[in-house]
């Protein structure tokens, strides 16, 4: 191999001793609100991050936790859990594992369970809508709109709206007949004493709007006694009285789900990407907020550091880069290269190099957002790349578990 020419040094992250000694652990948002149940031992939450319980909600101490990824919950009149990610798996009342199954080809994006827990109807990333048995057993399945992600059935009425990007819609699940389409599914059906919904899914009490949440209402229950409401959006959670209409308790644990972060050069913040696309500064002492801004139209995926620590480089599953000046956070470019997911961000010297879901390696001028060359030739999903050889060798690991290495002299000056 012949030797590169000299190329700038990557930018490194040093945190100041003081702050290694601190310790502080921040605890993340729980991510987006799938659905609420309130019986005799407390009230229950369904979770992007798992499976949370509060015996006595309106102390707010957590005493059950199960932690295992969602995309879908659902529950049976006797208390199991069913959740949905690349399986389908069912917990008993206590929440050990009973029974799982792979419906679908990839993601398991939602699922709906009949009370008597006989039936299941799940709906997946290969674009089907599937009725199983409570073992799993196939006994239907409909081929919806693809990028359908969201899944309500009517289980008095057999009936199943499915939506997603291109619209919402209607299912017959006794004749698999699609009964109507539209451009997205209807508000939940939410009529409680004084409560209800408007027509956008906002919260009303006594006809007037509901100022608790601020985005329309994603789940709701009610405890035995009929007197207090838990509502939630998908990113906020209230306690309220039914005759008064007075929060009682209100949570924001679930504003940001990271699923990457970053320290600033100087150590003194971090900066995090979540499942909703959006950035978040925030002091590394305290934890607290300083920054939330949107970057991206799905999950941010990788963040890393350029120019000498003055430029902020985030990855989503949208298939964009974006730039951003450090630390006013004003964008500079978006980079739009990959069709698919971008998987992970590295940067040495002026170049920037992705990869992603597609197979492929981008390397880019990160100051022009240009393309400089783009590695290929290898089949699956790039999982992660890494530099050897003082940056002159890049190596990339792919889902299947395999590698491959490129020679980088001929990208740099």
């Amino acid at each position: 191999m012949s030797k590169a020419k000299k190329k700038p040094a990557s930018t490194t992250n040093r945190l100041h001793p003081d702050l290694r000694q601190q310790g502080l652990l921040y605890r993340a948002g729980y991510g987006e609100i799938r659905r609420l149940d309130w019986d005799d031992t407390g009230l229950w939450a369904c979770l992007r991050a798992g499976i949370l319980h509060w015996a006595e909600p309106l102390e707010g101490s957590l005493t059950t936790r199960l932690w295992t990824p969602i995309l879908g919950a659902a529950r049976d009149q006797q208390g199991r859990f069913y959740t949905s990610a690349l399986r389908i798996d069912r917990w008993t009342a206590e929440l050990t594992p009973d029974v799982d199954w792979a419906p679908h080809r990839g993601r398991v994006e939602d699922l709906s369970v009949s009370p008597d827990g006989l039936l299941v109807v799940s709906l997946g990333e290969d674009g089907t809508l599937l009725t199983s048995d409570s073992q799993g057993q196939e006994l239907r399945r409909l081929s919806v709109a693809s990028g359908a992600r969201r899944l309500r059935v009517d289980w008095a009425g057999k009936k199943a709206w499915t939506a997603g990007e291109l619209g919402a819609e209607l299912w017959d699940l006794a004749s698999g007949v699609r009964l109507k389409q539209a451009s997205e599914m209807p508000p939940l059906e939410f009529e409680q004493s004084e409560w209800s919904l408007d027509e956008s899914g906002q919260v009303l009490f006594q006809s007037q709007p509901f100022e608790g949440l601020e985005e329309p209402l994603a789940a709701w229950a009610c405890d035995p006694g009929q007197k207090i409401l838990a509502l939630a959006s998908e990113r906020e959670m209230v306690l309220v009285e039914v005759e008064s209409g007075e929060v009682l308790r209100a949570w924001d644990d679930f504003q940001e789900w990271p699923l990457c972060t970053i320290p600033s050069p100087d150590g003194r913040w971090v900066v995090s990407g979540g499942m909703d696309g959006q950035l978040t500064q925030r002091r590394l002492d305290t934890g607290e907020v300083k920054k939330r801004w949107p970057a991206h139209g799905d999950a941010v995926t990788s963040l890393t550091f350029a120019f000498e620590g003055n430029l902020l480089i985030s990855a989503g599953a949208d298939g964009t880069i974006c730039s951003w000046l450090w630390p006013t956070m004003e964008e500079q470019q978006t980079m739009d290269g990959h069709d698919g997911s971008v998987h992970q961000l590295l940067v040495y010297g002026d170049r920037l190099f992705s990869g992603g879901s597609d197979g492929q390696i981008l390397i880019w001028d990160y100051h022009s957002g240009m393309v400089v060359a783009s590695l290929t030739g290898y089949e699956g999903s790039v999982e992660q790349l890494q530099l050897a050889q003082r940056g002159e060798v890049l190596l990339a690991l792919y889902d299947d578990g395999s590698w491959a290495s490129w020679d980088l002299t001929p990208y740099f000056d």
